[in-house]
């Protein structure tokens, strides 16, 4: 079934969005910020406040995440008649996930 003009742009707008987000919320900033945590002086006065910074930002861009770049378990594989040796490496590869 071909696809509308209107699902065609809001494909689109989809992936472009999903790149922005790539781009604003990439990982490296939550790695650099688990670094942080880990760098913390447990002793400083204000170690708590600056602690639930860190979660709150690592927890908002993960949410980000997830709601425009799912993971690939749950996105749908749609697969034609002819993608049979693709089925079975498919099926190979989501067994060998934990």
């Amino acid at each position: 079934m071909a696809k509308t003009r209107a699902q065609l742009n809001r494909e689109v707008r989809k992936e472009g969005l999903r790149e922005q987000l790539a781009e604003q919320c990439r990982l490296q900033h939550i790695v650099e910020n688990l670094n942080k945590i880990e760098e913390l002086d447990e002793t400083d006065e204000f170690f708590k406040n600056s602690l639930d910074k860190l979660k709150v930002s690592n927890e908002q861009r993960l949410r980000l995440l997830n709601k425009y770049l799912p993971d690939l378990k749950s996105q749908e594989i749609t697969l034609g008649e002819s993608d049979d040796s693709d089925l079975a490496r498919i099926l190979n590869a989501a067994s060998n996930i934990d």
